[in-house]
């Protein structure tokens, strides 16, 4: 019996590793989310500020990709506001269903931050009768480099760092990388359901 007990225990990770993938961790949603946005992939409406291209795949708990997804993004602009609520508008925000792939692409601008917050993104995505929310950061250094340009350089550097918002998370950290002026980013977002 022991040896039994032995062998399951060694074969019990690889039966899990092989049909699920580990969920995206939920964060809240804020206070920000507005329903009513626009259906589309360039969310930058003229404003300035520096590009970001993001790319997002969505997949369930056995990781396999969810065509038909609602998948919302919404930040604020390189000044820190939130359309809608402290400056009139729908810029920063729009929305798109996923592909056969599972994946979304937007093009935003790099946010701007507020006192309380390190800068974030924030996605909700619809999909199988139920809602799923988090957020996206980025890394300081590239904060650094954001944050010293116009027109970010007139607020200057975010007051509050990663480690010190009370939401943020190293695990929902993007990885940037250089693209013409902007940057371009790519994340998996794997629904608990």
């Amino acid at each position: 019996m022991r040896r039994r007990a032995v062998l399951c225990l060694f074969l019990l990770p690889l039966v899990r590793a092989q049909g699920t993938c580990r969920p995206t961790p939920a964060l809240t949603e804020g206070p920000y989310y507005l329903k009513e946005v626009p259906q589309r992939a360039d969310l930058r409406e003229g404003l300035p500020g520096i590009p970001l291209r993001l790319t997002l795949k969505v997949q369930d708990a056995a990781c396999r990709p969810l065509e038909g997804a609602r998948v919302d993004l919404w930040h604020t602009d390189a000044l820190g506001r939130y359309s809608g609520v402290n400056a009139p508008g729908v810029f920063c925000r729009g929305w798109q269903a996923t592909d056969e792939k599972g994946e979304v692409a937007f093009l935003t601008l790099f946010p701007g931050w507020y006192p309380s917050r390190t800068p974030h993104l924030h996605l909700r995505v619809e999909a199988k009768g139920r809602a799923f929310t988090t957020q996206l950061f980025f890394p300081e250094e590239v904060q650094r480099q954001v944050y010293t340009r116009p027109p970010y350089a007139q607020r200057g550097m975010p007051q509050v760092g990663n480690r010190q918002d009370g939401i943020f998370r190293a695990d929902l950290l993007l990885a940037l990388r250089p693209e013409g002026e902007g940057f371009a980013a790519g994340f998996t977002l794997t629904l608990p359901f």
